[in-house]
């Protein structure tokens, strides 16, 4: 029996029952259908979908509400009547037109979470906000009309854990956020802050500053995890940052990597992606708890030796450099994926017996002419070695029996070695492998790889823009296949049922 008979009638039925689960757990997203319930079984009610510019009085019916979003509806007025919802622990408006809070709205004083983006609120709205004591999560984002604010009306808000205040066209860092012992995560993004310097406490794990002209970075934050200083001028960072493991300085126009970024032995990622890095110190070997290295898009030349001595790094991103250059002389033991897609190497860069646990290699758009020998490197999963100009497979492929994704598309007419359908292939793409020749002569056929249909564990198969007229009538993955991408080839539609294939149990292109 087809499994998807059964399916497609029960989706139909979960899909047309979902308002009846939805009030179930007195969740509500249409403010006709709330009020025809029990007004006391309302918890949840979502009215983004309403079109009202001033919330009506007969929300003050549901006196156990827990929830309420009313976001990007050009809401102007909130009302007066806030004391009904003393159960209220999360409010969204976000996206409206609100100017002012009423008076009765500092009554919610088991708000948890307060969204209030993109409005036009007054600084009087700041103190309303203060007087809400419970309040962990605050979001006050581009709110240009509290760009000269006085933030310190916030040092109420001891219980405050998360505070957005993006777009908001501050200069500098407001004070207060030092005040509140339980704050723990900051995002000042897209801001005029050109520098900071601020104490935090214990519990402070997080800030993100990045789309600030920001060159100074004088913090004491002994806790802080997580650093976010993309696309900003940053010269200078903290000395100290005992307990940080990400850092990400992308398109920061570095031409060298800060050396206080050497003392935060604690990182386990670091990404300078989008920079104008040529060189990579070796002071980069100090940090011996770094798993993922992020150096894409930069100016590099050279896979240096001493990343070796970075114990831990698991992942490597170099794609989008001028490498052309590897320098290891002893394994990386512990890389597990490398991006290389988009560096002009040769066939011999490749040396997997330093690379011996490596599992995701790409090597996309590099110029390649002959394929590398994947020797050494046993364990690899997945290989991209698409956009290139090779011609003949290495026959160390065949031994890769880990490999289940094989990315060749866009090279030349491949030549595959023999053993090719004893490898566990769930995913292989090989479109538009055609000779350049070829291209040009309309009557050209290519003979369809046989070992394709052996393929036992095949779920994905890409085979567009190759000269193929018929396909082989049985295929050992035809009840795994899920995609089959045959688009300009000539195979018919009627080989492709004759496989038993259908479209309700495959996506199928061929068109």
């Amino acid at each position: 029996m087809n499994t998807n008979s059964l399916y497609l009638p029960f989706l139909f039925l979960l899909l047309t029952n979902f308002s009846l689960f939805a009030q179930e757990d007195g969740e509500y997203y249409s403010l006709k259908e709330a009020l025809a319930a029990n007004p006391q079984d309302v918890r949840s009610l979502d009215l983004s979908e309403e079109s009202f510019q001033t919330l009506p009085k007969s929300l003050n019916a549901f006196t156990k509400l827990k929830e309420l979003s009313v976001n990007g509806i050009q809401l102007q007025e909130i009302g007066d009547f806030w004391a009904a919802f003393p159960e209220l622990e999360y409010l969204d408006l976000d996206d409206n037109e609100i100017k002012s809070l009423p008076p009765s709205f500092t009554k919610l004083q088991k708000l948890k979470t307060l969204y209030l983006a993109d409005n036009q609120l007054s600084e009087e709205s700041l103190k309303q906000i203060a007087q809400l004591k419970n309040l962990e999560e605050l979001n006050l984002s581009n709110n240009k009309t509290l760009t000269t604010a006085n933030w310190n009306a916030l040092a109420n808000l001891q219980e405050l854990k998360t505070i957005e205040l993006l777009r908001l066209k501050l200069k500098t860092c407001p004070d207060v956020l030092s005040k509140l012992p339980k704050l723990n995560y900051v995002d000042l993004g897209e801001n005029e802050i050109e520098n900071v310097q601020m104490t935090f406490g214990p519990s402070f794990h997080n800030i993100d500053l990045s789309d600030n002209p920001l060159h100074t970075l004088d913090i004491q934050a002994p806790n802080l995890k997580e650093l976010y200083l993309n696309r900003t001028k940053i010269q200078i960072l903290p000395k100290k940052l005992p307990q940080l493991y990400y850092l990400s300085i992308d398109n920061a126009e570095m031409q060298e990597i800060p050396r206080q970024i050497m003392a935060y032995t604690q990182l386990k990622e670091l990404s300078l992606i989008g920079n104008k890095i040529g060189e990579l110190p070796q002071g980069l070997t100090q940090l011996q708890q770094l798993e993922e290295l992020y150096l894409s898009n930069n100016q590099l030349m050279e896979l240096p030796a001493f990343f070796a001595q970075i114990p831990n790094l698991t992942e490597l991103h170099l794609d989008n450099n001028i490498i052309g250059i590897n320098n290891l002389k002893t394994p990386m033991k512990k890389l597990k994926l490398i991006y290389l897609s988009d560096n002009i190497i040769d066939a011999d860069f490749f040396k997997g017996e330093y690379m011996p646990a490596l599992e995701e290699l790409y090597l996309t758009n590099c110029m390649l002419t002959n394929c590398p020998n994947f020797t050494g490197a046993p364990n690899l999963k997945t290989l991209y070695l698409d956009e290139n100009m090779i011609e003949i497979l290495h026959p160390s492929l065949i031994q890769l029996k880990k490999l289940e994704e094989l990315d060749v598309a866009s090279n030349e007419k491949l030549v595959f070695p023999k053993g090719m359908e004893n490898l566990p292939l769930t995913s292989l793409n090989i479109s538009s492998s055609v000779s350049i020749d070829d291209v040009l002569e309309e009557d050209v056929v290519y003979d369809f790889p046989s070992f394709i249909a052996k393929l036992p564990k095949l779920e994905s198969l890409e085979i567009a823009n190759i000269p193929y007229k018929t396909i082989p009538k049985t295929w050992a993955a035809k009840s795994t296949l899920i995609y089959l991408d045959v688009s300009g080839t000539n195979i018919p539609y009627e080989q492709i049922k004759e496989l038993g294939l259908y479209l309700d149990q495959c996506e199928i292109s061929w068109k």
